[in-house]
């Protein structure tokens, strides 16, 4: 295997410009799994909220309809 010395500065070249475009990409990906955890987490928060309001208006609506807002009118009408 005797290559020149220009060829194998130019392959020397390539593959450390190769490793830095590797090592941006991993940085990128552990900034996206990083975004990723950090959004499950709010989605579950606002999952535990829905559901605590859902069950609060379920029990609001258990608890008998009040008079409707639409059909009574004011009493300053």
């Amino acid at each position: 295997m005797t290559e020149n010395p220009s060829r194998l500065e130019e392959l020397i070249a390539r593959l450390t410009q190769v490793e830095s475009v590797l090592m941006h990409l991993q940085h990128d990906v552990e900034q996206l799994d990083e975004a990723v955890l950090q959004q499950n987490q709010i989605v579950d928060t606002l999952s535990k909220s829905l559901k605590l309001l859902d069950s609060r208006l379920g029990v609001l609506e258990e608890d008998g309809e009040g008079p409707d807002p639409v059909q009574d009118k004011p009493p300053h009408y």
